[in-house]
């Protein structure tokens, strides 16, 4: 009995942890004592009701997506019309601003649901790439020599948290540097800036989406305020975690860790 029992819960409770929102793959077959067989039956009833309603939440981002980019579009084009240099300038980063701010947003409210499959990445080569986005624009940025580590992941979304972080830090610190480590089983990246830090007690709270800080690193820095949320995000998706830590000698740490690929 003991065993009827256990089987059929074992195999739910597999399909529990690999459901990741679709209705991909076969429904768990009901077997087992009747309380059992009516818990599976269950199971891929709410599976099928989860999976419609992500599929409808896709859906209806992608059309709010496409109905604020194509106004925010025809705004810089018009834009450029605009003769006063200065006011241009503003305008142009306004809009800019709010278009990153929207792709922030419907990037946070996706996530999870990501298209790309999870691969194996040399970490150390895609945080190279994301950093060459910031040495084209002349942004300081420095990278560290270190072993090659590898994780397991989407590419797009990793180096999507890591160019977060670095901008964070060369937007408030000025300039970040870069170093790959190896840390308990883990692959590790450590960004840090010059920057004036953060409150002990806000460490935390700056996850937050749309949090802001009264202090001065937040209050010129501009942003969205979702980048330190939705690298989170990523790195949780990726079994991993971000944390902050202010330096002794002055500046922000910021630690991203994702568990090293299986041998």
């Amino acid at each position: 009995l003991a065993r009827r029992i256990s089987r059929p819960l074992r195999t739910l409770t597999a399909a529990v942890e690999q459901f990741e929102g679709d209705a991909q793959g076969e429904p768990v077959a009901a077997s087992g004592p009747s309380d059992i067989s009516r818990l599976i039956e269950a199971h891929n009833a709410m599976r099928e009701r989860i999976a419609a309603m992500l599929g409808e939440k896709d859906h209806m981002l992608g059309a709010i997506g496409h109905d604020l980019r194509t106004p925010l579009a025809a705004l810089r084009i018009r834009v450029e019309s605009v003769e006063d240099e200065e006011q241009r300038a503003r305008m142009i980063e306004t809009i800019e601003d709010m278009s990153v701010t929207l792709e922030d947003i419907l990037s946070l409210a996706r996530l999870g649901r990501a298209k790309q499959e999870r691969a194996l990445l040399d970490l150390t080569s895609l945080v190279d790439t994301a950093i060459e986005d910031f040495r084209d624009v002349g942004a300081d940025v420095s990278l560290a020599d270190g072993d090659k580590l590898v994780v397991d992941g989407r590419a797009n979304l990793l180096k999507r948290a890591v160019r977060n972080l670095i901008d964070n830090g060369v937007r408030y610190g000025g300039r970040a540097d870069v170093h790959l480590l190896e840390e308990a089983g883990q692959a590790v990246i450590v960004i840090d800036d010059r920057g004036p830090g953060i409150a002990e007690d806000k460490l935390e709270s700056v996850f937050e989406p749309f949090a802001r800080l009264d202090e001065s690193r937040g209050s010129e820095g501009g942003g969205s305020g979702l980048g330190l949320a939705l690298a989170r995000a990523i790195a949780r998706d990726h079994g991993g975690e971000i944390t902050l830590e202010n330096r002794p000698g002055g500046g922000l740490r910021a630690r991203l860790a994702l568990p090293l690929a299986s041998a």
